[in-house]
C-alpha cells in the first residue's frame, strides 16, 4: 500500500511538473517572452540591464514552418514609434546575405512602416514629409556635433561613397509594403537586392546595370512581405537600419511594454526606480 502511494505520489508529482513546463513553453511560444538588454542603443527609454517583458499577442505569435516563419493574426498593427524585439538580420558575419540570426535579439524603435518614405535631414527623421519621430533629442544632438564623425558612425546603408548617404543626409528610402512593385533601376537594384534575395530564396546578378535571375532578365519585382526601418534612440551609438538596412516582418518578435527589472550591468545594484515602468 505504501509502494502504491509512493508511485502515485510521483505520478501526480510528474503531471504537475510537466503541466507546468507545457503551459510556460505555451506563454513563451504564444504571449509574452523576456529578454536583458544588455546596450546602451536605446537610452534613455530602455537602459542597459532593463529585464523587459514583450508581448508577442499584440501582433500575433510568430511560428516557424520550413526554415520560414508565419505569423498568427494578432491584435493590433504595428504601429510607428513602438520598441519592438526583432530577430538580428544577418548570420556567420555574413552581411551580403540577409538571414534570420535566431540567437540574436535587438530592440529598436519603429521609424519607418510599409509604404513610408523616409529621409534623414540635418540628421532629423523625416517619414512622408513629417518630422518630430523617434527620440528628437537624439538627434539634435548629431545635428549640433560640430567634431569629425567616426567613419564606422558617419556612413549608412547603401554604402555606396557616390550617394553620399549619411546619418546627417540620408534618403529618400521607400519602405516596401506587401504587393508594392518596384521598377528595377540602377539605384533601386542598389537598394533592394538584397532584400528580393532574401524574399526570392536565390542569388541575383548585376550586369551592365542590369539584374537577372538565372539567365532572366528582371526589370520589376513585386514585394512578398512587409519591410521596417528601425532606430535607436541613443543614435549616436545604435546599429540600426541606417546600417542594417530594412527589417522583414517575419523577424519581428513582439512589442517591449514593461521594464520588469534593472540591474546596473557594472555594480550589479538593482535600479528600484526602473522596476515595472512602462515602456515609451
Amino acid at each position: 500500500m505504501k509502494v502504491r502511494n509512493f508511485f502515485k505520489g510521483v505520478l501526480f508529482y510528474g503531471i504537475g511538473v510537466g503541466s507546468a513546463f507545457c503551459v510556460a513553453l505555451l506563454l513563451r511560444i504564444f504571449v509574452v517572452d523576456f529578454y536583458v538588454v544588455p546596450g546602451e542603443s536605446m537610452l534613455p527609454a530602455i537602459e542597459p540591464g532593463d529585464f523587459i517583458w514583450v508581448d508577442k499577442m499584440a501582433f500575433g505569435a510568430r511560428l516557424s514552418r520550413n526554415t520560414r516563419f508565419w505569423r498568427m493574426k494578432g491584435f493590433a498593427p504595428i504601429r510607428r514609434e513602438e520598441v519592438l524585439v526583432f530577430n538580428f538580420p544577418y548570420r556567420n558575419n555574413d552581411w551580403g546575405q540577409l538571414q534570420m540570426n535566431e540567437a540574436r535579439f535587438y530592440v529598436k524603435r519603429c521609424i519607418g512602416l510599409p509604404g513610408d518614405t523616409l529621409v534623414i535631414r540635418d540628421g532629423f527623421y523625416e517619414v512622408n514629409g513629417i518630422g518630430g519621430i523617434g527620440n528628437v533629442a537624439g538627434q539634435d544632438y548629431i545635428s549640433g556635433f560640430r567634431g569629425e564623425f567616426p567613419e564606422g558612425i558617419y556612413r549608412t546603408i547603401p554604402f555606396e561613397p557616390s550617394w553620399g548617404w549619411t546619418i546627417l543626409e540620408m534618403g529618400p528610402l521607400y519602405v516596401p509594403q506587401r504587393g508594392t512593385v518596384v521598377r528595377l533601376d540602377s539605384s533601386a537594384v542598389v537598394l533592394y537586392r538584397k532584400m528580393m534575395e532574401y524574399e526570392m530564396g536565390k542569388p541575383l546578378n548585376f550586369q551592365r546595370n542590369r539584374l537577372y535571375c538565372g539567365d532572366s532578365l528582371i526589370t520589376e519585382y513585386r514585394f512578398r512581405t512587409n519591410w521596417y526601418f528601425m532606430g535607436g534612440d541613443n543614435h549616436w551609438n545604435s546599429q540600426d537600419s541606417r546600417y542594417l538596412g530594412l527589417i522583414p516582418e517575419e523577424f519581428i518578435i513582439g512589442k517591449a511594454r514593461l521594464v520588469l527589472t534593472a540591474k546596473d550591468p557594472v555594480t550589479g545594484k538593482y535600479k528600484w526606480k526602473r522596476f515595472f515602468t512602462k515602456v515609451k
